[in-house]
């Protein structure tokens, strides 16, 4: 979560979201005090019921949606990500001037 934080940091004000969805089955009193712990300033929700993880098809986690600014998905994986890598980053690029 680390480098969700780096690249939210640096991409907030190009209009990028960074948006975590957490799956935990205690919900609230897991997320928050992580959340807090580390200073993370970026969007959590909680998805107790997994509504929104059976929506998207999630099988495993944590998985990574890259979504265009016309809501279509554009990308996506599982497993972990360096968010600013420049493997993702390159990847960001060509999404954020296409769209």
């Amino acid at each position: 979560m680390p480098s969700v934080q780096k690249a939210h940091d640096l991409l907030r004000d190009r209009g990028v979201t960074f948006l975590t969805i957490s799956i935990d089955g205690h919900g609230q009193r897991a997320v928050e005090p992580l959340m807090t712990a580390h200073h993370y300033s970026f969007p959590a929700i909680i998805d107790q019921t997994m509504a929104v993880a059976r929506k998207f098809g999630v099988r495993l986690v944590p998985t990574t949606y890259i979504v265009n600014r016309q809501g279509v998905v554009v990308g996506a994986g599982y497993g972990p990500v360096d968010f600013v890598g420049p493997e993702f980053m390159q990847l960001l690029e060509s999404v954020l001037s296409t769209s």
